[in-house]
């Protein structure tokens, strides 16, 4: 399959972020669409078929211990179970690292993949990575 028919959905908050992401995927090739919340992630979600979602792990800059993204990793897992999953974030911790990336009772994870913005060089690959999985 090649890239213009993988749909990718970009969550962030931070209209730079979203312009930034969408525009590296949309340069590989990717039919891109951005949200800047949780509730607009799910209504693009429930219209239209997404391969994979990237989401900012913090959806609100206002509140340091905010993990929106990981509500929204869980939400998108339970009804959209096809589409994968990754994490990209300037605060992860130890802590919602290992959330994200642990595997349940059944051995799935969260999240196929967990980035810092800081190597958003590796963006490309991991996106590759995860929508061959």
């Amino acid at each position: 399959m090649t890239n213009k028919r993988r749909k990718i959905l970009v969550v962030d908050d931070l209209p730079d972020w979203r312009t930034t992401l969408g525009g590296l995927l949309v340069d590989e090739g990717y039919d891109v669409q951005v949200a800047d919340s949780s509730n607009a992630a799910v209504a693009l979600l429930e219209a239209d078929h997404f391969d994979l979602a990237l989401l900012d792990m913090r959806l609100d800059e206002s509140d340091e211990d905010n993990t929106e993204g990981l509500d929204l990793a869980a939400e998108i897992k339970q009804h959209w179970p096809t589409t994968q999953v990754v994490i990209i974030t300037g605060y992860g911790t130890p802590d919602t690292m290992r959330q994200a990336m642990e595997p349940d009772a059944q051995g799935r994870r969260l999240v196929a993949n967990y980035i810092p913005k800081t190597e958003t060089e590796k963006l490309i690959r991991v996106v590759r990575e995860a929508l061959a999985q």
